[in-house]
């Protein structure tokens, strides 16, 4: 290459030319030729004039799945060979401007692209891009309370990270397509949507859900259920484990949903989720694997006027009493709930109702007794049965002569038979029944006649 007479344009990117010219007096160089030395003093001083400008080439398109044709920018009249995957796959020369396109088989996923320029006895290699998905993702947890939101979206595109329908942050992606935004504070139930563009070509992301920081369960956990759902950072791994083990391991989609398969439940046993996203982790509060029915573990008793019982946990409670819902309560995370409700008369029925969205499950029907426990049956010599009325769902210890000799559970209504040893004449027996530590009373003594 020979110098000619005047001021000529020395070598220089495109992506620069506009702000920066380097020129050489012909008269001070003329008939010499360009040496290796000469071309690297003039690549030198454009180098210094770009930090985003590469020397050895710049590919100004999208890197993404299923791209056949490759763009970019280098030295111009530069010969640049692109390599994919360390397979030279296209040779092609840069125009006068630096301007060069090249064919490629279709890229695949997770293939790096790399460049290599030439000019005359001068070489370099450019950057490694990794080619990534079509669409922007979102790699960080979309969390209440969450500042920061990092993705993957084509190498070197601008990404316009929106929130509810605005933009919050324009950043760029590095040459791996790694880009991470500071946002306002996420608010549970916004949308966040990356759009990420170079030049005219542009590609959106999923639409992702904020969510809690800690996942929940959105399933009913009764005893032989054998399907968990519930709501996690979206893309979290999410780790369900039933018992202190983890029994099933699945991911959250971008609205924060997962669903997983487990072994039969059973009653007692506990159910925790964790949710990760590469380094960042949460867990769930522990559930209770409750039984299929809601069941009231308190007193029903004439004139009391708290209730409480065990449901599915989180599951709303309807309390009905005489046909009409007199109290609406929620099930805690180990399923225990309570409700205050008018006082509670003699004779009533008493039926809970749990439910979870649209499923939903009745309790069986029980009946108010008086607050005193009584017996049924007159207690003669020779008898070996013993009946009586106390609340529904206490224990009932049947005391003779100072002695335990049987322990009955009433039914929903209140009712309780215990087989005891054949009965004595003048014998002493008395009922006494509790619900826990929570309630007590005692039949009256009795005295076995003849």
């Amino acid at each position: 290459m020979s110098v000619k007479k005047g001021l000529v344009t020395c070598l220089a990117i495109a992506a620069v030319c506009a702000t920066f010219q380097q020129t050489v007096n012909a008269d001070e160089v003329s008939g010499k030729q360009y040496t290796s030395s000469t071309v690297n003093q003039l690549v030198s001083g454009v180098k210094s004039v770009s930090d985003r400008a590469s020397l050895s080439g710049l590919v100004t398109s999208p890197l993404v799945v299923g791209t056949t044709s490759i763009s970019g920018i280098a030295v111009a009249n530069a010969k640049v060979d692109v390599w994919v995957s360390d397979s030279l796959k296209a040779s092609v020369l840069a125009d006068a401007k630096g301007n060069w396109t090249a064919q490629v088989p279709a890229l695949a996923k997770g293939q790096i692209v790399q460049l290599h320029s030439t000019l005359d006895d001068w070489s370099a290699d450019g950057e490694r891009y990794q080619v990534v998905a079509e669409e922007p993702t979102v790699i960080s947890p979309l969390v209440t309370g969450e500042t920061k939101v990092a993705g993957v979206a084509a190498p070197n595109s601008k990404v316009d990270v929106w929130v509810s329908g605005s933009i919050k942050a324009t950043v760029y992606a590095d040459v791996t397509g790694i880009w991470v935004a500071k946002v306002p504070a996420l608010e549970k139930g916004q949308i966040v949507q990356p759009r990420a563009s170079i030049g005219s070509w542009y590609a959106d992301s999923d639409r992702y859900q904020v969510v809690d920081k800690a996942p929940t369960l959105i399933t009913p956990l009764v005893t032989g259920e054998t399907k968990v759902a519930g709501v996690a950072a979206p893309n979290s791994k999410v780790d369900v484990l039933v018992g202190g083990t983890i029994q099933a391991t699945v991911y959250a989609d971008e609205g924060g949903i997962w669903v997983a398969k487990v072994p039969a439940l059973e009653v007692g046993k506990t159910v925790q989720v964790t949710a990760s996203v590469g380094n960042w982790s949460a867990e769930s509060v522990r559930y209770q694997v409750a039984s299929k029915e809601p069941v009231v573990i308190t007193a029903l008793v004439a004139g009391e006027t708290k209730i409480g019982g065990a449901a599915v946990p989180n599951s709303k409670v309807d309390v009905w009493v005489g046909g009409s819902m007199k109290a609406t309560a929620y099930a805690d995370e180990t399923g225990i709930w309570s409700a205050n409700i008018p006082a509670l008369v003699t004779g009533q029925q008493v039926q809970i109702r749990s439910s979870v969205g649209n499923w939903y499950v009745d309790s069986t029907q029980y009946q108010v007794v008086d607050k005193t426990p009584y017996l049924l049956v007159t207690l003669k010599a020779g008898g070996t049965k013993v009946a009586g009325v106390s609340a529904p769902g206490s224990k009932v210890n049947v005391w003779i002569d100072g002695a335990i000799e049987a322990t009955v559970t009433t039914d929903e209504t209140g009712i309780w038979v215990a087989k005891v040893p054949a009965l004595k004449e003048g014998q002493v027996v008395q009922a006494k029944a509790n619900i826990g530590e929570y309630w007590y009373a005692e039949v009256a003594s009795v005295t076995v006649v003849k």
